[in-house]
């Protein structure tokens, strides 16, 4: 037994007609982290609308409102603590509708995403069944016969691209302070420390010049996971208690009066090059900011990770910059055609390179190889909605790292390693290169427009 929710109408009416499935297992409705149906983000912090319970006793399934800030109706009557929800009810919350429906007719398994149907003892299924047999034997010897130098990990990538692979290390970071004194503008340092645990990872230089890597390796403030979730203590980082004194700071101003800077080294081999946080480009149009603070005393703090399924955040977490004087790359960055064709092929195997920490003292980027799982996007309007999901045995330090794919039987980087998925094990996330692609044709600057957040 399973049950589908249909999007019947919701303020993104892209949504409309959009559909999921799912088993015996309970589902949280709205924008928690275990949300699987996102409904429109508001401005205030994500919050479960209702959660969806099934009772095995009596085969019964249940709706409980989560939330007192929102209604929760089911067929236009507004649900007060639990209801039981009947095949064909509508759910009704602030900004969408959708539709329940129950079915009999198999099992929905999640890890493959398919309903099961029940078997039909019949002289047809019987006939079906052999059918589909043979068809997986013709497959199984079509895989068996293909040549192997098709395979991506036979490409020799590590041999290919080893040289343009490099290390990114952050080591301190320093709050700036902009003024103006006599008529002229200056920019102070007033504060510096050292990074008591240096923020490493990947970077990769590719073909036209730019070093690319993961935004939180050059901005370790923008990602801490120690403090309490409620307000700034004791176990925040140094550099986020700095990030969020800034940030607090301009909010009190009204504009950017303070702002910080990471000292950062790109190496590999007697290669070295010195840079800034600031020499990089980043996307800020997907920040968040959240106020930490209370109705008393506002404390706010910039980030790219959300605190539940914002995908379309963590698209922000890259950063590029313009290289010169460096060795000449054959890393080339996959455009929009390149990555809709492979999301659509049957073959869907990356590989990463990168330095991880398990490489027990080598100095030799390592390579590994996985699957991709989902890419959301949308492709009428050339855009991805959501990073891609892979499969690999990443490991950190291949933060900033290129993924790899063959597309149209060249290698092409379709990828940078953003971090580990936080509910599933083996899962990774990265961001599309089509996003460095977007801004630097947009002349490195993309249009800041972050929101707010209470928590």
């Amino acid at each position: 037994m399973y049950y589908r929710l249909t999007y019947i109408s919701s303020t993104d009416k892209s949504r409309n007609g959009d559909s999921m499935l799912n088993g015996n297992r309970p589902l949280n409705i709205g924008e928690g982290i275990a949300c699987e149906v996102q409904l429109p983000e508001t401005e205030y912090e994500p919050q479960i609308h209702a959660s969806i319970l099934h009772n095995v006793d009596s085969d019964q399934w249940y709706v409980v409102r989560r939330t007192d800030c929102h209604k929760v109706i089911v067929n236009n009557e507004e649900v007060n603590i639990a209801q039981v929800l009947n095949s064909g009810d509508y759910l009704s919350f602030e900004n969408a509708t959708l539709k329940f429906e129950t079915f009999n007719d198999g099992e929905y398994d999640k890890g493959s995403g398919i309903v099961y149907k029940k078997h039909k003892s019949n002289s047809q299924s019987v006939v079906i069944t052999l059918c589909l047999a043979v068809l997986a034997l013709g497959i199984v010897a079509f895989a068996l016969l293909k040549p192997k130098d098709e395979e991506l990990r036979h490409s020799g990538l590590c041999q290919s691209y080893s040289q343009s692979i490099y290390h990114i290390t952050t080591d301190s970071v320093y709050l700036l302070c902009d003024t103006v004194i006599n008529g002229t503008h200056h920019t102070l340092t007033i504060d510096s420390i050292e990074l008591e645990q240096e923020a490493f990872g990947t970077a990769f230089l590719t073909s036209d010049s730019l070093f690319v890597t993961a935004r939180h390796c050059i901005e370790p403030w923008i990602s801490d996971e120690k403090w309490d979730d409620v307000s700034m203590d004791e176990n925040m980082s140094p550099e986020v208690k700095m990030a969020t004194w800034a940030e607090t700071a301009n909010r009190q101003a009204g504009y950017e009066k303070y702002r910080l800077k990471a000292h950062c080294v790109i190496s590999k081999g007697f290669e070295r090059y010195n840079l800034y946080s600031t020499d990089f480009y980043v996307n800020r149009s997907r920040d968040m900011v959240i106020n930490l603070g209370t109705d008393n005393k506002d404390i706010y703090w910039r980030t790219i990770f959300p605190m539940a399924n914002r995908r379309n955040m963590e698209l922000g977490d890259f950063a590029y910059t313009k290289a010169s004087g460096v060795p000449q790359s054959h890393i080339v960055m996959a455009n929009w055609a390149d990555i809709e064709a492979f999301a659509k092929s049957r073959n869907h195997d990356i590989a990463v390179i990168g330095y991880h920490l398990n490489d027990n003292g080598t100095d030799e980027a390592s390579e590994v190889y996985g699957n991709m799982m989902t890419f959301e996007r949308i492709d009428s309007l050339k855009m991805p909605i959501g990073c891609i999901q892979l499969t690999a045995p990443i490991n950190p330090g291949n933060s900033g790292g290129p993924v790899f794919a063959k597309i149209g039987g060249e290698v092409k980087v379709i990828g940078i390693v953003s971090k580990a998925d936080g509910h599933a094990q083996g899962v990774f996330w990265a961001v599309p290169i089509t996003e460095v692609l977007d801004m630097h044709e947009h002349g490195d600057i993309i249009e800041v427009d972050s929101v707010i957040y209470r928590r």
